[in-house]
């Protein structure tokens, strides 16, 4: 019988030798690891209105993708879309009230 290599060895072999490794647990500090995305909480004042559109596009985008969707993720989003629209239109825009920018970020 032919000794095998270290890549052709079973895979019952290759737990036994793994186990036998000595693997230093790394610690860490207690709680939630850190967010890939750093975030910071932020305190708003809203209309009822305002807040109701909100709740609405949270629980849309929510039935779009299947899970709950945060409101810090919704608004993510709607102010994405509007900075999208926004570079769209940046050249045609020459508004003179908040009502006119309004109109033209809309169409």
């Amino acid at each position: 019988m032919t000794p095998r290599s270290t890549t052709n060895k079973s895979a019952w072999v290759q737990l036994y030798e793994a186990r036998r490794l000595s693997v230093e647990v790394q610690s860490r500090p207690p709680g939630r690891p850190p967010a890939l995305v750093p975030r910071r909480k932020v305190g708003l004042t809203m209309s009822q209105g305002e807040l109701q559109e909100l709740e609405d596009w949270q629980e849309r985008l929510s039935n779009l993708m299947g899970r709950k969707i945060s409101t810090g993720e919704t608004l993510g989003i709607l102010t994405r879309i509007c900075t999208a629209r926004f570079t769209r239109l940046s050249g045609k825009l020459n508004p003179s009230t908040l009502a006119e920018l309004v109109d033209k970020m809309i169409g």
